[in-house]
């Protein structure tokens, strides 16, 4: 009854481990598709909010305005298009 035992326990940890792993991994990717607030120089430096990302493509351009910015050092992080 004991080797029954100590055969099932490793194949039953693999499983939870496999289990609990895939869920952390789902909840860090869900993580890095939040979005952050762009500023656009519009008619002042950083004066219009847009919607950026934090990874991606760089560059987040909005049509007929141009590359949206972080706000730190006046206007000068560089963004994402959001994925």
């Amino acid at each position: 009854m004991k080797n029954l035992k100590k055969k099932w326990l490793l194949p039953v940890m693999a499983i939870a481990l496999a289990v609990g792993g895939a869920f952390a991994t789902n909840a860090a990717k869900a993580d890095s598709s939040l979005s952050t607030i762009g500023y656009l120089s519009v008619h002042r430096p950083c004066d219009t909010p847009v919607t950026c990302g934090e990874t991606g493509l760089p560059g987040c351009t909005i049509s007929g305005f141009g590359e949206a910015f972080g706000m730190e050092n006046n206007c000068t992080r560089v963004l994402f298009k959001p994925n």
